[in-house]
Order: C-alpha cells, then structure tokens, then sequence
C-alpha cells in the first residue's frame, strides 16, 4: 500500500452512539411479535440489515400474522424515530474529523437505512465531510461481506488498497479485510477477534493520531 487515500467510517457506534436505538428498535419490534428482547439478540445483529434481522426473527419466531417485509417496515419506522439531532458522538470523533478533513476523502459505509445517515450527517452538519454515503441495503450483501466497503471506495474513485476502513465490530472489520483494505479497530471494552483481524487497534478515536495514519502511507504493506 502506497498511501491512504480514503477514509471509511462505520457510523454505529463508530461516528455516533447508537446501539441505545437500535435496542429500543428491536425491542419494539420483539413485542409486536410477542417475544421477549435480550442483549445477546442486540450483539446477534450488529452489522445487519433491517431485512437480514427482519427475516431471522420472522423464521425463528415462525412469524405467521406478518411478512418478513412487513417487520422490516416496522423496524425502519422504529429505528428512524432515534436518529436525531440529539443523537451522541463518541468520544473523539469531532476532534479526528477536524484533523483528517481535506487531506483524505471521507465517506460513511453502513448496514444502518441509508435515511438513518442521511439524518445522521445533517444532524451533525456533517454535509461538506461525508459527500458519500452507502448502506448496506444498496448492494447484494450486508457485513461481514466486502460489498459495501467496495461500492463505497469506488463512489469515491479510491483502489480498495489505498482506503482504510474504521469500524467497532467484527463483522466490519472481517468486511474490511476481504475488500483487501486496512481496517482500524476502535472499541471499549473490545472484541479479542476484531483485535486480532484488524490492522491496528485503539480505545477511541481520540486514540488515533497523523503518525498512525502516515505510517501506512510510508510503510509498503
């Protein structure tokens, strides 16, 4: 790798914090379909798409009163009701944004809706850094495949290996790797499996400096 030409960021709980939503989303959606919502049903999902969770909960629950289009409509209406102007950055984000804007080009690969970035993006007047976006609901298949991360860098005119992708899951991080491009891992507490598959590793993006950019722009990788 020559030098890192594009950013991609995640934008759960990688740009902003929004595992809370997508909890309250699914827990709606558990009730409507009489079932009780549990954590481990939150980390079973993380990375999908409303249709890919719409059609597991419908196939293990062996819904029969909706269509698996019919849960995935009520869980977009749910999850959208959360992306707001009130929604959280996490920790470093606007910092690392100041320092990287207009020496890379930026842009948001995601499993959310791609109307939960557009909300997301205006709410944080992200319109002149991310001039590109992708949801995963845009191509054949969601994470841990690399067809989002792919769409994105080509949306952006960048080879697969001059991008780097930020992620804080391993499914992302797994995407990353098969698109054949750089994956920082930012999470805490973090996943042992995403630390071992990603390039490198930090707390929070408050945690990423220049250097650690500017050493994979150096180095032949």
């Amino acid at each position: 790798m020559a030098n890192i030409q594009c950013i991609i960021f995640d934008l759960d709980d990688t740009l902003v914090e929004s595992e809370p939503i997508w909890a309250e989303a699914y827990s709606k959606l558990y009730k409507i379909l009489g079932q009780e919502f549990y954590r481990k049903d939150l980390l079973k999902y993380l990375g999908m798409t409303i249709l890919d969770v719409s059609r597991d909960a419908h196939s293990l629950f062996g819904v029969t009163q909706y269509t698996i289009e019919e849960c995935a409509t009520m869980l977009r209406k749910f999850l959208l009701q959360g992306y707001d102007g009130n929604i959280k950055l996490m920790p470093g984000v606007s910092e690392f944004l100041q320092k990287i804007n207009g020496r890379y080009k930026l842009s948001i690969a995601s499993g959310s809706p791609r109307e939960a970035i557009q909300k997301t993006i205006k709410a944080k007047g992200w319109g002149k850094i991310f001039t590109h976006y992708v949801s995963s609901e845009e191509v054949e298949h969601g994470k841990p495949e690399p067809d989002v991360f792919l769409e994105t860098a080509r949306r952006l005119g960048c080879k697969p290996k001059h991008s780097l992708v930020i992620e804080d899951g391993v499914k992302g991080v797994i995407a990353a790797k098969k698109a054949g491009m750089l994956a920082f891992y930012v999470k805490n507490p973090p996943d042992p499996e995403a630390i071992s598959r990603a390039d490198r590793y930090f707390l929070s993006m408050k945690d990423i400096q220049p250097y650690d950019l500017e050493k994979f722009e150096n180095d032949s990788i």
